[in-house]
């Protein structure tokens, strides 16, 4: 089995895991958060995404956030982007990394996006062409890359020619997305080894949810396949609205704990982490029940 020396994390918890949640944090609170998540380590952050209010109203402040983000050597700010007005709000800020979406499943994609996997394959090319003439990083997430809320499974063969298709659209890393939680390691070490295989040059990351308790395991098949960039989210937060079933990311401090007893290198204190499993929840439910009553 291969152990890699070491591996890294992108903290998703200010976007995947707000994004589903009843309370909205304010702006000062997230930066507060992310004051703490830069503090513990993490250096690759997925801050916001520039949707419109009405659909996640939990990230209706993408603008006034990406003002107020500081700058911090060697931390790298992505951010999410759904459509054209998007990416003209993104191209306003200072955020480096643009990440694109679509999904694998066309049931979910349809949901989602209001549109065919294939429309949204078009439509994604002609923003990465411009997110690239501004000298920008780009991400191209492929969501239920495995299985779908709605038609299950998703053949190996639909996720590698969406991937060729990003990859030569441009992209910089290939983002494969376990949105419902219910892929198994099998298929995360299969269809994660073949694209490696099949694109060598391409950074390829893991986005993984628990819904069975294969969070874990599946990081692991991620490693066996050569993947070294997985998403995290403090306190497991997150969940996708458009995705029935879908539970929080996986937790940030219990891959680490994981990569840790396997002798895994990263650069982020593990003890700092703990400390968000007990103070992220608590400042959320507090805030709602107060709302509420």
């Amino acid at each position: 089995m291969i152990f890699p020396e070491e591996i890294n994390v992108r903290d998703v918890t200010l976007r995947d895991g707000l994004q589903n949640e009843n309370y909205h944090l304010s702006t000062k609170n997230k930066l507060r958060w992310l004051d703490r998540i830069i503090n513990a380590g993490f250096s690759c952050i997925e801050v916001t995404s520039f949707v419109h209010p009405k659909w996640v109203p939990a990230l209706s402040d993408a603008d006034e956030l990406a003002r107020q983000l500081p700058l911090v050597e060697g931390v790298e700010y992505e951010a999410l982007i759904p459509n054209q007005k998007g990416l003209e709000r993104f191209m306003n800020t200072g955020i480096g990394t643009a990440k694109f979406f679509l999904s694998a499943s066309n049931a979910h994609n349809k949901a989602n996006l209001n549109k065919t996997t294939d429309e949204s394959l078009n439509a994604v090319g002609d923003l990465i062409q411009q997110a690239r003439q501004d000298k920008r990083k780009i991400v191209g997430g492929i969501a239920t890359a495995f299985t779908c809320p709605y038609s299950g499974v998703v053949p190996y063969s639909e996720v590698e020619r969406i991937a060729e298709r990003l990859i030569d659209s441009g992209v910089d890393e290939l983002g494969l997305g376990d949105t419902i939680g219910t892929a198994t390691p099998k298929m995360v070490y299969e269809y994660c080894s073949r694209l490696a295989d099949k694109f060598p040059d391409t950074l390829i990351s893991l986005h993984l949810h628990d819904t069975y308790g294969y969070g874990l395991t599946n990081v692991l098949a991620g490693m066996q396949a050569g993947v070294r960039l997985y998403d995290v989210a403090q306190a497991g937060l997150g969940g996708c609205p458009y995705a029935p079933g879908s539970p929080g990311n996986i937790k940030a401090s219990q891959v680490l704990e994981f990569m840790e007893r396997q002798g895994t290198n990263f650069e982020i204190k593990l003890d700092d982490v703990k400390t968000f499993d007990h103070d992220f929840p608590e400042v959320l439910y507090e805030k709602q029940n107060k709302v509420k009553s």
